[in-house]
């Protein structure tokens, strides 16, 4: 077996080029072989920049035509960041090409595309590993540890919050992108941002998702041009009785954004997570023990972990803990959010 995985990155923008990139560069056993670029795209320029930036400080290739980078025998792994819509052909030819794919969130826009891709892989005898990358984000790691020792006694309920200022997700996705087009995303943005927590939650408590009943709301946001805000508010019961509530909202003003995660115990105890760094524990009578978690760069949302696991499951080190069943599951429940 081979002791090093020829990397090709394709999709190299918001996500891409400062996560995937750098973590695929860096990463024991990995070789960054280059980085595939499509011009006539929006935002094709910007991508033959960083990968020529690339290009001049590393050395890497760079592939203008995906199915002849597909060619190159160097490659034996591909990262695929490119928007949702075009994950499925991507995916589709690089399984055909017998490279392991490292596949963004959500995998396809409706699940019966995930489940073929799964068939071809089973088929192909390849490597398809969703970028789930809550499972590896650090204060997530650290309260699974705490949760994972009884430290709440047995779990109760749970709260997830995920706020993004409506400015900053309008300049990722305005109204007039492939994020707000049901048939090409899958949903809106609140399917597509929710995926990853749900299936957070399901590694988080060793159980499946038995039931979600989702509440959207859509509306204008004053003073911000070519966008729609929502508060999405999700109740959620999993097998093993927990019960719990997710809430995705883009209508909030700047500096307001959020990330917040607890878990309430039958102990008195409640485990709480802030963004990606801090974990408390707050005992029955406020008493806190108080978690500060460092990283930096792709580190910090578990990215850089999650491309060092994808890189050690191709060289047979270890066994996949983040794969397509759980990418099913995940998107399952996110597609309730908004039926056509």
């Amino acid at each position: 077996m081979t002791k090093e995985i020829g990397m090709l990155c394709v999709g190299v923008g918001f996500v891409g080029g400062s996560a995937h990139v750098p973590s695929f560069r860096k990463a024991e056993g990995s070789k960054l072989v280059g980085i595939a670029v499509k011009l006539d795209v929006p935002k094709g320029k910007e991508s033959e920049d960083y990968a020529k930036k690339q290009q001049e400080k590393y050395g890497i290739d760079i592939f203008y035509d995906y199915d002849e980078a597909l060619k190159d025998s160097r490659i034996n792994g591909v990262c695929i960041a490119v928007p949702t819509p075009f994950h499925y052909v991507y995916a589709e030819a690089a399984i055909k090409a017998g490279k392991n794919v490292y596949l963004e969130m959500p995998v396809a826009p409706t699940v019966e595309k995930v489940q073929k891709l799964k068939e071809m892989a089973d088929k192909a005898g390849v490597i398809v590993m969703p970028i789930l990358n809550f499972r590896f984000t650090p204060n997530y790691v650290k309260a699974k540890e705490l949760f994972d020792k009884g430290v709440i006694g047995k779990p109760i309920a749970l709260t997830f919050r995920e706020f993004i200022p409506a400015k900053d997700l309008a300049g990722q996705w305005p109204l007039t992108s492939w994020a707000w087009d049901y048939d090409k995303a899958g949903g809106y943005p609140d399917f597509t941002l929710s995926v990853w927590s749900l299936d957070m939650l399901s590694w988080f408590f060793n159980s499946e998702i038995e039931e979600t009943k989702w509440y959207p709301n859509y509306m204008d946001i004053e003073g911000v041009d070519n966008f729609r805000g929502y508060q999405t508010v999700g109740i959620l019961k999993l097998k093993n009785g927990v019960v719990g509530t997710i809430q995705m909202g883009s209508s909030q003003a700047e500096g307001l954004g959020e990330s917040r995660f607890e878990i309430f115990g039958n102990n008195g105890k409640t485990l709480y997570c802030e963004w990606n760094n801090v974990v408390k524990v707050i005992g029955a009578n406020g008493e806190t023990e108080l978690f500060e978690l460092e990283s930096k760069g792709p580190e910090v949302w578990g990215h850089k972990q999650l491309a060092q696991h994808f890189i050690n499951v191709c060289l047979g080190n270890e066994k996949p803990i983040a794969t397509l069943d759980n990418a099913i599951r995940a998107i399952t429940q996110a597609k309730n959010i908004l039926t056509k």
